[in-house]
């Protein structure tokens, strides 16, 4: 990510984590349509007799709704709590960081 948003100049945090999720579209569009979840949203539309995005949403528990936008709101801390990070460490102690976090989810899944 360094690397890629060092060329742009950014005057706010907000920049990077922008820049970083936009450039992570492409590649989530591709791998949803070789997964089949295009196909798997169009079914679960129709079972349940949407015909638009707003009716589908709609026709969803609000329970479910609730978690996607929860997902999407840590997902969004996610990104700025690493840029946030990145500025105040070193190079070395980001990844360290990095790798600790992922060992400790590893570790709190196998539970």
């Amino acid at each position: 990510g360094k690397k890629i948003v060092s060329d742009v100049n950014f005057k706010t945090l907000s920049g990077p984590v922008q820049y970083t999720n936009m450039l992570g579209w492409l590649p989530m569009l591709f791998f949803a349509s070789m997964g089949g979840e295009f196909h798997s949203l169009e079914t679960t539309a129709q079972e349940n007799g949407a015909t638009s995005s707003i009716e589908y949403l709609a026709a969803l528990p609000s329970h479910v709704v609730a978690l996607v936008v929860l997902g999407c709101l840590v997902g969004t801390g996610i990104g700025y709590s690493g840029w946030w990070c990145r500025d105040k460490v070193s190079a070395t102690s980001f990844t360290l960081i990095g790798v600790l976090n992922k060992c400790l989810t590893v570790f709190m899944n196998v539970l």
